[in-house]
This record gives structure tokens, C-alpha cells and sequence, in this order.
């Protein structure tokens, strides 16, 4: 699922709006874990019946890899947007 970002710019690369993340590594009582993000362009997808162009990812403009430590693991549970705010927060980035 990508979350879509405020306009970051990506020199020589273009403007990113969207944002995905996922889990590299999972270990049962895992001390860390690494995760793999990365920034995407926007696109525009007309609908059949529709004049409305509907926004959706495009291409990988940026991508690294953060490792999240033990106590933001425990602050996690089920709930998969600890992991995107603090992957935003991590890297400076803000959710529209």
C-alpha cells in the first residue's frame, strides 16, 4: 500500500508523491527489524466513464533500507501505521 507524501524533489530524478515500506526481515522476538521504502512518482490513471483522473504510484525515484529498533517494535502491535510515521518521521518526510 503507498501513502501519498508531500512533494519531495529528487534531483536529475523528478518529483515524489508517494511512499511505500515493507518489512525485509521478521524474526520472532526480533530485536530489529529492516524495512525497504521507497519514494514513487505520481501518475494519473483515467477511469472508463469517468472525466476524473484518479492519482496512483508511479516510478521508484529514491529507495534505502532503515532498521527499526526494539523499543519502536514494542509500539507497533498490529497497527502498520506506527511503522509508516515513523518511517516518515525517520526520513523527514510528511503524509498529505
Amino acid at each position: 500500500m503507498a501513502t501519498k507524501i508531500q512533494t519531495v524533489t529528487v534531483p536529475a530524478r523528478g518529483e515524489g508523491k508517494y511512499f511505500t515500506i515493507n518489512a525485509l526481515t521478521f524474526a520472532m522476538n526480533a530485536t530489529s527489524i529492516t524495512f525497504y521504502w521507497q519514494i514513487l512518482t505520481e501518475t494519473f490513471e483515467t477511469v472508463e466513464g469517468s472525466e476524473t483522473p484518479i492519482s496512483k504510484p508511479g516510478n521508484s525515484i529514491l529507495d534505502g533500507n532503515l532498521i527499526m529498533k526494539e523499543d519502536v517494535i514494542a509500539t507497533w502491535g498490529t497497527d502498520d501505521s506506527v511503522v509508516i510515521d515513523w518511517a516518515l518521521s525517520e526520513l523527514g518526510l510528511t503524509a498529505e
